[in-house]
């Protein structure tokens, strides 16, 4: 097949989950030998979408990568009271909601025509995620030259519910999600339409990290320790992580330190038994997880977590965030972590997994089983060629095509 991949951002510097799981398919099904191409922009940060990148086409692990110019840099004085207009309180009017998504961004005013040129050439274009404009405005644009798959990346949060979207969905020929509590929230949304399939993503479980090493590069010695891991940004929950552990440091009820391994999107407070690493690479990332004595996933918004499941394919017992669907879900399946619901029962779950190292292996060893069980590459890939092969049919005998 000869696929296209459009996305927001793109590359190995790029640390966004939906963009991360995106490169890993985009790589993956390549090396299975498809072409594969990706249209994607020149930012590097979501934050105002400004071209970090140069413009144009180069090759990027084997990849051709198409960037185009975003039309400006997002300004935040415009954007918050236009976001606190559209999702909070009564519905916004269609016009008001297209300006925000359009001021969400990426803008990128090559976009469409790209697609109108370039989009007949491809055997199916694939979209991440549902949220930004390269999807709000690119689905409808590439669904009337070739086949569109969506990967929706969805998850419960005020933007979800908005009409814009409605339009995009509707042009999709199918989607690819990531787990069961992605596919009802979409179902009880929309409905099914047309094509659809339980997906996942693939993990890597042959990952061996160095705990020692990490313990070692970060001066952390024995102690005990709860890893957080991902970008350093309010909507994945650190904030909310690192006042419940500095909250019990500072009141006698735990050993541990908190360890924080992401970039920096907004700054937490120095604290003199909490550990930043910053932004690391792939190696160091594993490391520190096969080092953590718990790993903590507080996201109030995921439709998967990759970190969840690398913690598990570590051994390492998770503590997850109750308000989150997935997280619980797929910690009550795995059998490999404790969901909380606020600090009372984060402090109980914490001090009881400190306290028995028998506990924590054996929520580690069911983790790494559940996800050998079921996000090994061959099988997840294997699903996924199949829904592009129905979605490319349904697309075809629709429009009496051979």
């Amino acid at each position: 097949m000869r696929i296209l991949y459009c996305v927001q951002r793109y590359g190995e510097s790029i640390a966004g989950g939906a963009e991360a799981a995106c490169r890993s398919v985009a790589e993956r099904m390549s090396a299975r030998g498809h072409n594969v191409e990706v249209l994607t922009t020149c930012a590097q940060s979501y934050n105002d979408w400004a071209d970090h990148f140069a413009p144009g086409t180069s090759s990027e692990n084997g990849i051709t990568v198409h960037r185009l110019r975003v039309r400006a840099p997002r300004i935040s004085e415009r954007f918050v009271p236009l976001h606190q207009r559209v999702t909070v309180g009564e519905a916004a009017a269609p016009a008001v909601q297209m300006d925000w998504l359009r001021t969400l961004g990426p803008d990128v005013p090559e976009l469409a025509p790209w697609l109108e040129e370039h989009g007949a050439d491809f055997d199916v274009i694939i979209f991440y995620t549902y949220l930004y404009a390269t999807s709000g405005f690119g689905v409808k644009v590439a669904s009337v030259r070739a086949p569109t798959l969506l990967h929706p990346a969805a998850h419960d949060e005020p933007a979800f519910w908005l009409e814009v979207y409605r339009p995009m969905l509707n042009a999709a020929e199918g989607f690819s999600f990531q787990t069961i509590e992605e596919m009802e929230l979409m179902r009880s949304r929309y409905g099914r339409v047309r094509e659809d399939e339980l997906v996942g993503l693939g993990v890597d479980t042959e990952i061996l990290g160095d705990g020692g090493r990490f313990r070692r590069q970060f001066g952390l010695g024995e102690d005990p320790f709860v890893l957080f891991l991902g970008r350093i940004d309010p909507g994945k929950g650190p904030d909310e992580l690192y006042q419940f552990m500095t909250t019990l440091m500072d009141h006698g009820r735990t050993t541990a330190k908190l360890v924080v391994v992401g970039e920096p999107i907004v700054s937490l407070p120095e604290h003199p038994r909490v550990v930043f690493t910053g932004f690391v690479d792939e190696q160091t990332k594993h490391d520190a997880l096969a080092a953590a004595t718990v790993f903590a996933q507080p996201s109030y918004f995921e439709s998967f977590s990759l970190s969840l499941c690398e913690a598990w394919v570590q051994s390492r017992p998770a503590l997850v965030q109750a308000r989150c669907d997935v997280l619980r879900g797929q910690a009550e399946r795995s059998k490999g972590g404790i969901s909380y619901t606020g600090l009372a029962e984060f402090d109980a779950a914490l001090s009881r997994l400190l306290a028995d190292p028998q506990l924590r292996d054996q929520l580690g060893a069911a983790g790494r089983e559940y996800v050998r069980a079921n996000y090994q590459w061959d099988e997840v890939l294997a699903r996924y060629e199949r829904l592009l092969e129905r979605v490319i049919v349904d697309w075809c005998s629709r429009r009496m095509l051979p």
